[in-house]
């Protein structure tokens, strides 16, 4: 990995921390996990050209 790339801000766990806040109520683990991985897919798309 180049670590020009690297850009700093929010993170995917910044965004998960902010979902579950938003949620107001515990979430199974698997429900979590699935977020996450949303999360990052989302990030990754943002960043290709």
């Amino acid at each position: 990995m180049d670590a020009r790339s690297i850009i700093y801000g929010e993170t995917a766990l910044d965004k998960l921390v902010q979902w579950l806040r938003a949620t107001g109520e515990p979430q199974d683990l698997e429900v979590v996990v699935q977020r996450y991985l949303e999360i990052l897919r989302e990030l990754v798309v943002e960043e290709q050209p």
